[in-house]
């Protein structure tokens, strides 16, 4: 066959075999391809699952094979000696890094730079602890990372087949530094009298390469995201003063100042209410919305101001006044709760009935 196809390669026991062509092996060790003497490998080369589908195999070992072989793995060879050597006072060429990123690419598997894992593994846990527990223990030794696509939390409780606690867990922080600090101080850490284990995270092959398994890469934009939002929690921001409100505090809640029925029989009714609310507002500073939530049983009404200055006054000056009646209740909006209800198909319908016998009832006068 053609002396540049590739040859055939086999991964056995944890190295790399190919066919010498008489019969033979090759082994792939010390960065560099010699002849098998370990015994008989016919058996296990045929159970072994081949790299390249197009195998190819050479008659003889000459130099136009030690060729082949240097340009896919960046072996140096000296013709002139009766063993191949490799050099190693010069650096290493890029033909030699070709070469270990293409033997990583058949396997399959990613090389985990140890000086980059920013993980540990804790062991010796008790089985009643909660990822809540958990998250709050190794919280003490820096800012624990998030999954960029679920934005989770990346820890995990191991469990056994039937879903119990195993007693051992992982942790990924953002920074390397928090591995060396959770080692110094939660290793022997007491919990529930039990004294815990940690350790460096260490990430080791199982099985064989799933492709299927492979996580899909973040896009340009997913990784821009996930980085800025890294950055942003170990940004340096000014205190806030004692003196402080929140935005939210420019609002103020009125509660009982209609009922639905009322809304029901007068549809014009929400747009009288918003005219007359917003001139008693305005006695107290520069009104910036008005909203009335019509379908909303409390009868909630709610009045934005420019300033906290202007919704205080507005709160101590109406809380408690009785309008038609009714002794209305003001504060002001604690920023989470929403007061919009969506209307249901009978409400909806019972509402534009009566819509239309208002417009009849204009009419006739």
């Amino acid at each position: 066959c053609n002396i540049f196809s590739e040859v055939e390669r086999r991964f056995i026991d944890g190295k790399w075999f190919c066919e010498d062509g008489n019969g033979g092996y090759f082994v792939y060790e010390q960065d560099e391809w010699k002849q098998f003497e370990g015994g008989d490998m016919n058996e296990k080369w045929e159970k072994a699952k081949p790299i390249n589908p197009n195998r190819c195999v050479i008659d003889g070992v000459n130099e136009d094979f030690l060729a082949l072989y240097h340009a896919n793995y960046g072996i140096k060879y000296d013709f002139g000696s009766s063993e191949g050597t490799s050099t190693s006072d010069d650096k290493p060429s890029a033909k030699e890094h070709e070469g270990e990123k293409a033997q990583g690419y058949f396997a399959g598997w990613i090389n985990f730079d140890e000086s980059q894992i920013s993980s540990v593994y804790v062991s010796n846990l008790p089985t009643d602890i909660t990822e809540e527990m958990f998250v709050d223990l190794m919280s003490k030794c820096g800012v624990i990372q998030r999954d960029p696509r679920t934005n989770k939390l990346k820890i995990k409780l191991y469990k056994d087949a039937e879903g119990n606690l195993k007693g051992d867990a992982t942790c990924c922080y953002i920074k390397k530094g928090s591995v060396d600090l959770a080692l110094k101080i939660l290793d022997g850490w007491d919990i529930n009298g039990r004294e815990i284990h940690v350790e460096k995270a260490k990430y080791e092959m199982k099985g064989e390469f799933d492709p299927s398994k492979k996580r899909k890469r973040l896009t340009a934009a997913q990784k821009k995201k996930f980085l800025e939002n890294q950055q942003r929690i170990f940004e340096w921001k000014p205190e806030k003063s004692r003196n402080y409100r929140p935005i939210s505090d420019c609002t103020i809640i009125m509660k009982n100042m209609f009922t639905v029925e009322e809304m029901m029989k007068n549809a014009a009714l929400v747009m009288d209410l918003e005219e007359e609310i917003r001139k008693v507002c305005e006695r107290f500073g520069k009104v910036k919305k008005i909203r009335v939530y019509d379908n909303n049983p409390e009868g909630v009404i709610s009045a934005t101001f420019e300033n906290v200055e202007q919704s205080d006054l507005a709160v101590k000056s109406l809380n408690g006044r009785v309008v038609d009646g009714r002794c209305i209740n003001v504060a002001l909006w604690d920023g989470k709760t929403k007061y919009y209800i969506v209307e249901t198909e009978e409400q909806k319908q019972a509402r534009l009935a009566e819509w239309q016998k208002h417009i009849g009832e204009g009419s006739e006068d």
